[in-house]
């Protein structure tokens, strides 16, 4: 969104067809994203989502009521431009995993952490043919190049805007393979966040809620579903 707009101008937001994609028109004025290029998307559900968020401003535009049209404007200035870097920062992700570093303590942590995660690495290994190593503590573990490769070519596979969503995934979840699961239809979003927060889940469990940390993690939660509509609807 472009920086410099702060008041709402327009009485209608509507999506057109241009080529091979969609842009959104504010009362027939395109949008731009602050890098001045054209906002022109791929997905019509995508454009659909941006265009909504445009309608359903007020006399003052909030950008943190615009998911979809942040998320497109990173698309086009920033994932087209530098995808290779962004498909070897997030393929990094993969070498560092949450679900490869188990607690040392307690016992009951260790076993749910097992119960959740192993199953998650299991279909990793047996379906993807990625295995991955797990170790207790924090010490880095070095996964298998053959591993870290075919996660690289899941991410090659992805358009720019999947790529997009599959980066917030990950990196809200703290795990690539959480997020894979998902995207292949091995978890339900639901599942997904709660093996993302096991540690966390566990805390409240033995120690209560703590409201800050408490809100804290549902804004997170509503984050990662966020991303995976996004990442549907790109696809």
């Amino acid at each position: 969104m472009t920086p410099s707009l702060k008041k709402r101008f327009w009485k209608n937001a509507q999506v057109a067809s241009v080529g091979n994609g969609f842009v959104i028109e504010l009362d027939g004025q395109v949008i731009r994203t602050p890098s001045k290029a054209l906002l022109k998307v791929e997905s019509h559900k995508i454009a659909e989502e941006i265009a909504f968020e445009w309608m359903a401003q007020k006399e003052v535009v909030d950008p943190a009521t615009m998911p979809n049209t942040r998320m497109a404007n990173s698309v086009i200035d920033k994932i087209m431009v530098n995808r290779q870097a962004v498909i070897d920062m997030l393929a990094e992700y993969a070498g560092s995993d949450l679900l490869c570093y188990r607690a040392t303590t307690p016992q009951g942590l260790i076993n749910h952490q097992n119960e959740i995660w192993n199953p998650i690495l299991n279909w990793s290994k047996n379906s993807l043919l990625a295995p991955m190593l797990t170790t207790s503590g924090v010490m880095h573990i070095k996964q298998s190049i053959k591993s870290i490769s075919i996660y690289q070519d899941k991410l090659e596979e992805m358009n720019p805007y999947q790529l997009a969503g599959m980066h917030d995934l990950i990196t809200i979840s703290g795990s690539f393979v959480i997020s894979m699961a998902l995207i292949s239809n091995q978890l339900n979003v639901s599942d997904a966040w709660y093996a993302a927060t096991v540690d966390e889940r566990w805390q409240e469990k033995q120690w209560g809620i703590d409201d800050e940390a408490a809100e804290a993690l549902e804004t997170r939660r509503l984050d990662f579903e966020f991303a995976y509509k996004f990442w549907k609807n790109a696809t």
